[in-house]
C-alpha cells in the first residue's frame, strides 16, 4: 500500500483527529480527511491550528509531522522516537571525525551536484546551442576535474561556489517566458520569482531528505561538507547537494516554461494580494519578504514537487526502476553502509 504526504496550506484550519481519521476544518467545516494508517507524513505551512489530542494521536502512530511558514522556512517537527540504531550513529561519528574521510565524502557529494548541473545545462542547450550555456559547460567540466585535487574542505567549498557562480549565471538563459527573468541566485530573502521557487523548493528537498535521515536512523546534525554549527542540520544540507538541480532546479524551469506558475502568482505585500492570505505571520514585514508566492501559487508547486518524487526513473546501482522518492532513500542507506565500511559512497548522477 502506498503511503502519501498530507500538505496543509489552507490558512486558518484546525487540524483533529475523529476515530482513526485525520480532519481538516475550517469554520466547522470538514475540507478534508485522511485515514491515518495512509498518511506517512503530515507537512503543516503557516497559521494551522492542530489540538492536543491530535498531537498525541500523530506521535502514537509515528506519523511524521513537519512544521513550515507559509513560505517554506523549516521551523520543527514531531517525531515520535529518535533512531534507536546507537551503532550506526557511533560509526557516523567516528567515521567524520577522521578529516580524510571527511574530504573525501565531501568530494562526492560536489562531484554529484556538479555532474548533474551540467547534465540539466547540456539538455537545454541541444536545443538552444547558447554561447554563453555552453561556455558554462566547458568552465563546470574544468571545475569538477579539479575536485580530485583537492587538499581541504575550505578549497572544496571554494570550487563548490564557483561552480554555483558559473551555473546560475547562464541559468536565466533556460527561461523561455517574457515576463519572468533571474539575475543570479539570491536568498534570505529572495527577491524575485525564480528565487523564491528555488528557495521554496530546497525546503521541501530538506524535508524529504531529512524524513529519510530519520527513518535510516542517521544523525542530521552531523555532516562533512557543510559545518556543524548549533541547530544546523549538516548531513541534510550535505545530502541535498546532488539532488538540488535533479528534484529543484528541474522543477523550476519547468513550471515557469510551460506556464504551470506564472508572474501573476507572486506579489509583493505592499501591492494587494487576490485572496490569497487574510492573515499576517507575528514578527514579519515587507523587509524580510519583498515578494511571496500566492496560496494558489504554493499549492501548484507543492504538487509539482510531489509528482516529481514519484516519478519513475532507472536507478543503475540497483538495476531497477524506482521513485525519486525512494532513490533519495536508498541514497541515505547507501551512506550508512558506507558509514559502516561496508561499501563505498557513489553520488546520484542524472540520465
Amino acid at each position: 500500500m502506498s503511503m502519501s504526504i498530507l500538505y496543509v496550506a489552507d490558512q486558518g484550519v484546525y487540524l483533529k483527529k475523529d476515530g482513526n481519521r485525520i480532519l481538516v476544518e475550517k469554520g466547522r467545516t470538514t475540507i478534508q480527511w485522511v485515514h491515518a494508517f495512509k498518511v506517512e507524513q503530515i507537512v503543516l505551512m503557516g497559521n494551522i491550528f492542530i489540538s492536543p489530542g491530535t498531537i498525541a494521536f500523530l506521535l502514537q502512530e509515528g506519523i511524521d509531522t513537519v512544521f513550515m511558514s507559509i513560505y517554506g522556512k523549516y521551523r520543527g517537527r514531531l517525531i515520535s522516537a529518535f533512531g534507536k540504531n546507537i551503532e550506526l550513529r557511533r560509526a557516523q561519528f567516528k567515521k567524520f571525525e577522521d578529516e580524510k574521510i571527511k574530504l573525501e565524502t565531501a568530494k562526492k557529494y560536489i562531484q554529484g551536484k556538479i555532474t548533474n548541473c551540467r547534465i540539466l545545462l547540456r539538455r537545454y542547450n541541444q536545443e538552444m546551442n547558447d554561447p554563453e550555456v555552453t561556455s558554462a559547460l566547458h568552465q563546470l567540466r574544468i571545475l569538477v576535474n579539479q575536485i580530485s585535487d583537492v587538499a581541504s574542505i575550505d578549497s572544496l567549498m571554494g570550487i563548490e561556489g564557483k561552480s554555483a557562480a558559473v551555473y546560475f549565471g547562464c541559468f536565466g538563459k533556460l527561461l523561455k517566458v517574457d515576463d519572468i527573468q533571474f539575475n543570479g541566485r539570491n536568498r534570505r530573502p529572495p527577491k524575485d520569482p525564480v528565487n523564491v521557487l528555488l528557495s521554496l523548493g530546497y525546503s521541501l528537498l530538506a524535508n524529504t531528505i531529512q524524513t529519510q535521515v530519520n527513518v535510516v536512523g542517521l544523525d542530521p546534525y552531523l555532516g562533512c561538507l557543510h559545518s556543524v554549527e548549533y541547530g544546523r542540520a549538516s548531513l541534510i544540507l550535505d545530502l541535498m547537494e546532488e539532488f538540488r538541480p535533479v528534484l529543484i532546479d528541474s522543477i523550476v524551469l519547468k513550471v515557469i516554461n510551460k506556464k504551470i506558475i506564472r508572474a501573476t502568482d507572486f506579489y509583493r505585500p505592499e501591492d494587494k494580494e487576490p485572496a490569497a492570505f487574510d492573515f499576517v505571520e507575528e514578527g514579519r514585514s515587507v523587509k524580510d519578504y519583498p515578494i511571496l508566492l500566492t496560496h494558489v501559487g504554493m499549492k501548484k508547486f507543492i504538487m509539482q514537487y510531489e509528482s516529481r518524487l514519484e516519478e519513475k526513473v532507472y536507478y543503475a546501482l540497483k538495476e531497477q526502476t524506482l521513485s525519486y522518492r525512494a532513490i533519495c532513500l536508498e541514497k541515505v542507506r547507501m551512506l550508512a553502509r558506507y558509514l559502516k565500511s561496508e561499501e563505498d559512497y557513489i553520488p546520484f548522477i542524472m540520465r
